[in-house]
């Protein structure tokens, strides 16, 4: 099932069956001794889950003695801290006095399903709006996942991958999250193989062309890569990497286009080292309504090695900002930029807006590249339906029995700049200000799940409906 199909049938059953408030766990100040001591931490519902994965995440231990302000804040901090595990549906934190001020903290988990045969239902184009605009229905994806996460209960990920149809890839990844006992060093690795039928090859007003051949595989890419990450106590993470590319296109491609790989080739090698620096302070991960994230990347793209291997590096960073102002009203912000050290590099190895979640809205259709871009990003929420909880009447298949959602209403305005200096002449939108606004819906459930519906407008007097699947910012 499509990932916005499983949303609407989550939609439907919030329609079908009661439901009721989701209330975060916040301890009342007022029914509690100042100080409080804690006697006792216990945890309960981790079946598959190893205890010493959940008390990495504890910002609250037994033999503590906290104020009662204090002891609100840490409890609350623990639970967005297992909750941004995405090891658990429902995280419930609550206390009982032992005697006088001396108390014992429940930590109660709800895990996860963590085995996945996951079928999959892709769309070919960069987006959902330019699928529908294409109006070319077997452009599509099918095959299946099968995850394993929670992987021994260690919260690795084991992720095997077989698609088909349009473009077909094949691969395998290995997150293990810690690899020592102090558990702050980890390490992923992978490996995949793809072939498609289709390729963007360039650019023409700003919209990307695409080449077909509905007998041949017109590119084909093999890649592995490894990670190394050390987590510095909760926020902090740094993560080294090293990814190998291999990639070939059908000649056709290299006419249309030579400096797609560069002077006119069919093949490109590429080995890519970087190094990335986060602190994440943000409430919750999937869909944050307070605090802050930093990134900073530094990337190096060719190390002179490899034949026919670009020589580039850029260095981007982005910083999100999370604010709310009471139980109803928030405000997003969202800044990121992106400063490459050369001009003329390989088209295929250069983007700026139009992929991923790198645009501004409502310019989804636009494809603008080049070797430097700013953009902002600003979103004023209304909770239409703060979180609520669906409580299905039947009892087996617990882990599905209640599901979490929540609603709401925004007001987008975005601003950006790509400078281009090598595709000016097909690139109209590199160069310039682009700005749009709009208004938007957003539904927010669980497994990660984000569905949003905009109606976004553009300075180039356009406008329309956007689908998208993840948080807007």
């Amino acid at each position: 099932m499509m990932p916005q199909a499983r949303l609407l049938f989550f939609l439907f059953l919030s329609i079908c069956f009661s439901v009721k408030p989701l209330h975060g766990q916040s301890v009342d100040a007022d029914s509690l001794p100042s100080p409080v001591i804690v006697s006792k931490v216990i945890i309960t519902g981790n079946h598959v889950t190893k205890l010493s994965v959940i008390t990495r995440e504890l910002l609250i231990y037994e033999g503590d003695t906290l104020t009662t302000q204090v002891f609100e804040r840490v409890v609350e901090r623990t639970r967005e801290n297992l909750m941004n595990t995405g090891l658990f549906n429902f995280v419930n934190i609550s206390h009982q006095t032992i005697t006088g001020n001396q108390l014992a903290v429940i930590i109660n988990l709800t895990e996860r399903w963590y085995i996945f045969p996951v079928p999959v239902f892709e769309l070919v184009d960069r987006n959902f709006n330019e699928w529908i605009k294409s109006g070319e229905w077997d452009r599509v994806n099918y095959g299946a996942y099968l995850n394993w996460d929670n992987f021994r209960g260690r919260n690795e990920s084991l992720r095997f991958l077989f698609r088909w149809g349009y473009s077909q890839r094949i691969g395998i990844s290995y997150q293990i999250p810690y690899i020592n006992k102090n558990q702050d060093e980890g390490m992923s690795f992978g490996f995949a193989y793809s072939r498609n039928r289709e390729s963007g090859y360039g650019v023409r007003n700003s919209e990307q062309l695409l080449y077909q051949d509905f007998d041949n595989y017109v590119r084909k890419e093999i890649s592995a890569g490894f990670r190394y990450t050390r987590r510095d106590g909760f926020y902090n993470t740094g993560t080294f990497f090293i990814d190998y590319r291999y990639n070939s296109l059908a000649d056709t491609i290299a006419r249309l286009n030579p400096e797609f790989l560069g002077d006119g080739r069919s093949s490109q090698e590429l080995v890519t080292i970087g190094w990335q620096f986060r602190r994440d302070r943000r409430d919750y991960k999937v869909y944050p309504l307070k605090g802050y994230l930093f990134d900073f990347d530094a990337v190096k793209n060719g190390i002179g090695q490899l034949k026919n291997e670009p020589d580039l590096m850029y260095l981007q960073t982005h910083i999100k900002y999370f604010h709310k102002f009471n139980d109803k009203w928030f405000v997003a912000s969202s800044l990121k930029g992106k400063l490459s050290g050369k001009s003329n590099t390989p088209y295929f190895n250069q983007r700026a807006f139009g992929f991923q979640n790198d645009f501004v809205r409502g310019y989804e259709y636009y494809v603008i590249p080049g070797q430097n871009f700013i953009l902002n990003r600003n979103s004023f929420k209304f909770a239409l339906l703060p979180t609520r909880v669906i409580n299905l009447p039947f009892s087996f298949l617990e882990k599905f029995r209640s599901i979490p959602y929540a609603f709401y209403l925004n007001a987008n305005f975005d601003v950006g700049y790509v400078r281009d200096r090598q595709f000016k002449e097909s690139n109209p939108l590199g160069n310039t200000w682009l700005y749009g606004y709009g208004v938007g819906i957003d539904y927010v459930t669980y497994y990660n799940l984000v569905f949003r519906l905009e109606y976004s407008f553009n300075k180039l007097g356009e406008n329309g409906f956007f689908v998208h699947f993840t948080a807007p910012i």
